[in-house]
């Protein structure tokens, strides 16, 4: 397990131990909870480390008022599961929502049992999607359930599902293996209403990928040794190409990212795209070409990229180059604001993540949440000018 991973959080109860703290300064946190008090279930065997890697969404702002925080707990009523999803596993996937000034409990959803494949991504409204194995369902914002749908799994992998920055556009992602082409990626546009298949392209193999509204951008896992070269399909193209499209609009685009010795890449916005992961560089790239590049050789940039849903800034992690991948003793979270085109809040990642490291920023980005293991902490942030 790599020593940056994707998203999660809380646990069950209505009272419970919580230190709120407000300050001037604002690397103090408003906010901070022992996870473990929920429930938190901690993993204990490789399984439970798969289904922590696997777990996508863990936290999310629904708005700015609500902050939907994933994990897993112990079931205390283990049972039978039966067809309509209802859990009985002795692991669940459960969510809580709350508020992230005060801390207070608005409500609390278990979805099903513990897999490799659970998610909670909200949309542009407040709404969210979840997927937990193989059913799916999307909530309004005050958790009324609008449509549930059982997810048909050809093979042993199930579909991955992404949402846009923006929280306008959904797309489904499914990988099946073929005798003659090898791995194959099928990209589905969804209707975020009814989750029904607007259009589709099959691509070569993902090794992983990223969306906005209307593009696709990806790199191959046939690649994975090799400098990164980011492909594209366009969701709008009225004919789209047959064969897999370089990212980019010029040579010198393709050759910055290829350069910069990075290997992962994320959408902020429609028209910003960031590149790094395990690198000293985060350059952000548009269709006209690069337009910054924070180049630091005594750090070692994380992958993962949490942008404001307005677009204007993105939260990222990062660690000490001295530090091996696999013991880092300094990691820090970071917002970059593009107005201001510079970090505008760093703040330690303390007491140092074990198994999962997760967090995200409000949709207006004045507020960052972030897991690590059985600890969430809240920032409040200034303003964007």
């Amino acid at each position: 397990m790599t020593w940056l991973t994707r998203i999660l959080l809380l646990s069950s109860a209505v009272a419970f131990s919580m230190v709120s703290v407000f300050s001037a300064d604002e690397r103090v946190p408003v906010l901070s909870a022992d996870l473990r008090t929920f429930g938190y279930l901690p993993p204990v065997a490789d399984r439970d480390l798969r289904y922590y890697n696997f777990l996508r969404g863990a936290v999310t702002f629904l708005d700015n008022q609500t902050l939907a925080v994933s994990f897993f707990m112990k079931n205390e009523h283990p049972g039978l599961s039966r067809r309509d999803g209802t859990p009985g596993s002795e692991v669940v996937f459960h969510t809580v929502f709350l508020d992230p000034s005060s801390g207070r409990v608005r409500n609390q959803r278990t979805w099903g049992n513990a897999a490799n494949s659970a998610t909670l991504q909200a949309l542009h409204d407040g709404s969210f999607f979840v997927q937990d194995g193989d059913w799916v369902r999307l909530y309004s914002n005050g958790l009324q359930e609008s449509l549930k749908k059982n997810v048909d799994v050809p093979g042993d992998i199930p579909p991955r599902f992404t949402v846009s920055p923006s929280g306008r556009a959904l797309y489904e992602f499914q990988e099946a293996y073929d005798a003659k082409r090898g791995w194959l990626t099928r990209i589905d546009v969804l209707d975020p209403a009814s989750l029904v298949s607007k259009q589709f392209k099959v691509t070569p193999g993902h090794r992983d990928d990223t969306v906005s509204d209307t593009q696709v951008v990806y790199w191959l896992a046939a690649a994975a040794e090799a400098p990164l070269r980011l492909f594209v399909y366009n969701s709008d193209d009225a004919a789209p190409a047959k064969s897999p499209r370089l990212f980019g609009q010029t040579n010198r685009s393709a050759i910055d990212i290829a350069g910069s010795r990075c290997n992962s890449a994320a959408f902020v916005s429609n028209s910003v795209l960031a590149v790094t992961g395990d690198c000293p560089r985060l350059v952000l790239t548009t269709a006209g070409g690069k337009i910054a590049d924070l180049y630091a050789p005594e750090y070692r940039f994380g992958g993962e990229i949490q942008p404001s849903r307005d677009g204007r800034r993105f939260a990222f992690a990062r660690a000490k180059a001295k530090d091996s991948p696999t013991r880092v003793r300094n990691m820090d979270l970071c917002i970059y604001d593009l107005t201001d085109k510079k970090i505008i809040f760093s703040a330690p990642v303390s007491p140092l993540p074990q198994h999962k490291l997760a967090f995200g920023l409000s949709p207006d980005g004045t507020m960052l949440a972030s897991q690590a293991d059985g600890f969430l902490y809240v920032w409040r942030l200034s303003s964007p000018h």
